[in-house]
This record gives C-alpha cells, structure tokens and sequence, in this order.
C-alpha cells in the first residue's frame, strides 16, 4: 500500500462519503482495496470522523509504523535489499503487527 502525503491535509472542496455531501474538511479514513482494478479512497469530514470515531488513514497505526519503518531504512546504511540493521528490524516488526491488525 502506498502512501500519499496528500492524505494528512483537508481537501479544499472536498466529499464526504459518510454525509454524502460537500466538505472542507474531508480527508481519507479508509482505502477500499479490490481484486482488480484500481481501489477506491473513502473520506470523511471532521463531523462524521468525530461522530462515528473515524481515525484519518495518515493517523492510522499501521501508516505510522510504516513511515517509521521507510524513514529508517531509507537513511540507514546497514538497511538494504539484503538485510536490515537491528533497528530496521524491529521497525519492520512493528509495521508487520499493525498491518496484521488491520486485516
């Protein structure tokens, strides 16, 4: 799963799926994803995330292990495609269970 940077701030004139209607706060809350073809973003407006306890996907446990995990790697010289330093690895676990959590 990717993770777009857009997906922390409110869209100016966006939707909200759960109202069905117009927002300036809407932001992504879930990803639909499918067997083929492209998934779909579902967004929410601060009312609707406040009334239905909606956490945005930027904020979600497993986007945030993630981003810890790519930061790391990204900047570590003993992290590559071969094998991970210590810390890489215990970030990647903590990715692994998030995401595990999600399913």
């Amino acid at each position: 799963m990717t993770t777009p940077s857009s997906t922390a701030a409110p869209a100016p004139f966006g939707w909200c799926h759960w109202h069905k209607g117009p927002s300036g706060t809407a932001v992504m809350v879930d990803i639909v994803e499918q067997k083929s073809g492209p998934g779909a973003a579902l967004y929410a407006c601060a009312p609707c995330r406040e009334q239905r306890g909606l956490t945005p996907v930027a904020e979600q446990a497993h986007e945030v292990a993630y981003r810890d995990y790519l930061i790391h790697t990204t900047d570590c010289a003993g992290c590559s495609r071969l094998g991970r330093c210590d810390l890489g690895g215990r970030l990647r676990d903590v990715y692994q269970k998030a995401l595990d959590g999600t399913r």
